[in-house]
């Protein structure tokens, strides 16, 4: 085989495998985007018919402040994640809750705690 024939095979082989991987891209962003939509339209539902309740959280000393980020009413607060928790249900025992936005370093350190708990395989996706 001539080294002209190696490139045109090796060109024709890696557009092949280009459009293929191209497809296979096209076809992964459609089903990550169906499912975000799907997960997007399930949290909007759930804000609408107030299942659910977006916080925005401060902090203040040792203690994280929640408050109902639509209607910027107070919800409950606690020394962290587990504290807050409680304390919602025992509020909202019907509602879930969801950390939304607040001060950075408060949302970033409850959605750590978040992520441990997650990873201690308990059932809850949010607060």
């Amino acid at each position: 085989m001539a080294f002209g024939d190696f490139l045109i095979w090796f060109g024709l082989s890696y557009f092949a495998v280009s459009i293929a991987f191209g497809l296979l891209e096209a076809w992964l962003i459609r089903r990550v985007s169906r499912q975000l939509d799907q997960d997007l339209n399930e949290v909007g539902q759930a804000l609408d018919e107030e299942r659910l309740i977006a916080l925005t959280v401060e902090q203040e000393h040792d203690q994280y402040l929640c408050y109902n980020s639509v209607t910027s009413d107070f919800v409950c607060q606690g020394r962290d994640l587990a504290e807050i928790r409680k304390r919602f249900r025992e509020r909202y025992p019907n509602k879930d809750a969801a950390i939304y936005d607040g001060d950075r370093t408060a949302v970033a350190t409850l959605k750590s705690q978040l992520q441990d708990l997650k990873a201690k395989n308990e059932n809850s996706i949010g607060v």
